[in-house]
């Protein structure tokens, strides 16, 4: 790999005697994981039933490697939202940050999306998540992920952080920014990264990173974890970003890194670390960990429980074993259950808050692709489990029709191996896909 000749230098001095060994994996294959998504199922019972060989990954309990040839991205499990793909080293920030049941947790820098699942996971979707992107687009695989994980309680936005931290203010006790960086640790896994470094290097990162965290102490609540991380070598991106937080506010003060199978060299490194390509199997990544406290902490307020509308009522009645509860809204004709917990939001971009659960066109209830990998399929009446290996499942997440020896009729959920895919409508054996064109199987 052609690396560039400035980088080569600034490594070589960094790492001295070891450089050689760093510099060996750029001709090594990077190494492909995928985290396991135990909101849906355990990963005792994820290892029992899943194909195919799997490594755990040291820094985390529910992130495996597989092997690069295994086709994981088309097994129906996949679709399912029982796993995620990421990339390994990228799942030790938020097991860094180590966020717990009913924290108001903040991803302020999201996309796509992978650590704000892995957060969700950690809080059992209770309390809330706030997971933001300010790029528009991206902000978008933010959205599909949260559906596939089934989530409820979170809130996406496509905001700049300052607005967050003027709108919502000081109610965050975790808070992780995963900041915009040059991407020096990828450019074994993507050597696009090496162009895109070449005009959008340190300099410039450091200069965005500073206005992101500047918004830190606006943002955090009275006794808060902040874990800072990039995907970069480069110290005026990382160790001087940490740095500039606790010299410039007594807020602020280092918090100890747990995480197993890093080597922690100095007294230094137990706050701040690196995850080396020549010394672990992952892409270079940096993690800086943080407490924050401020005496500007806002209250938190729940959403009131309401009665939804009586023909998402009748719905409840006839296909679900036990209601949904919550408050229920309509934004136009789409159907919202809201998160547990509210914060501001007026003025702010906000993508979806709470689980979209249909929309009521004509005194009619159509349920959405969410719902469906919301629900667990024992709640819900009648289904269509078809299994895992079964053709007939690849033919209904590509949209295809499929015909089944079933005597049921009308709505059903389809499942697979027992986990939602998603809803269709039977008649007389013949299944009439409604799976999302923009989710289906190429």
């Amino acid at each position: 790999m052609n690396l560039p000749e400035i980088f080569t230098m600034r490594m070589k001095e960094k790492l001295g005697k070891s450089y050689l060994d760093f510099i060996q994996t750029y001709n090594e294959d990077y190494h492909v994981s995928l985290s396991v998504n135990t909101l849906k199922i355990s990963v005792d019972h994820f290892l029992e039933i899943f194909p195919y060989k799997l490594e755990p990954v040291p820094w985390t309990s529910d992130g495996f490697y597989y092997q690069p040839d295994n086709p994981v991205t088309k097994h129906p499990y996949y679709s399912a939202g029982l796993y995620y793909i990421q990339e390994p080293s990228a799942m030790s920030p938020v097991n860094a940050l180590n966020p717990t049941p009913d924290d108001f947790c903040l991803d302020l820098c999201a996309a796509p999306g992978g650590k704000s699942m892995q957060i969700s996971n950690l809080i059992g979707d209770r309390g809330l998540l706030v997971t933001n992107d300010i790029n528009e687009t991206r902000v978008k695989a933010i959205l599909r992920n949260v559906e596939k994980f089934g989530l409820r309680n979170v809130l996406v936005l496509n905001e700049s952080p300052d607005k967050i931290a003027k709108v919502i203010g000081n109610c965050f006790n975790s808070i992780l920014v995963d900041a915009p960086c040059s991407g020096e640790g990828m450019f074994r896994k993507d050597p696009r990264a090496v162009k895109s470094w070449e005009t959008y290097g340190p300099a410039e990162c450091h200069n965005i990173q500073r206005e992101i965290i500047d918004q830190l102490e606006n943002l955090m609540s009275d006794d808060s974890k902040i874990v800072y991380s990039t995907c970069t070598f480069a110290e005026t991106e990382n160790e001087d970003q940490i740095a500039y937080l606790l010299n410039q506010t007594e807020l602020f003060s280092q918090r100890e890194i747990q995480l197993s199978g890093i080597a922690y060299d100095d007294e230094n490194t137990k706050y701040m670390t690196h995850i080396w390509p020549h010394l672990q199997r992952g892409e270079g990544h940096f993690i800086g960990s943080l407490s924050g406290s401020t005496s500007h902490v806002k209250s938190r307020e729940k959403y009131v429980d309401n009665e939804p509308p009586e023909i998402f009522k009748l719905f409840m009645d006839k296909h679900m074993k036990e209601p949904l509860v919550g408050h229920f809204v309509l934004e136009g004709e789409r159907l919202i259950l809201k998160p547990e917990y509210k914060v501001p939001t007026k003025g702010l971009r906000v993508v979806r808050e709470g689980l979209l659960l249909g929309e009521i066109k004509k005194g009619r209830f159509t349920p959405s692709q969410a719902l469906a990998l919301y629900l667990k399929s024992e709640n819900f009446t009648p289904i269509l489990d078809l299994e895992s290996q079964n053709f007939d499942t690849v033919k209904y997440l590509k949209g295809e029709t499929i015909f089944v020896d079933v005597k049921t009729e009308g709505l059903h959920l389809v499942c697979t191996d027992g986990f939602p895919l998603g809803f269709a409508k039977l008649s007389s054996g013949t299944v009439k896909n409604m799976y999302p064109p923009s989710w289906r199987m190429l």
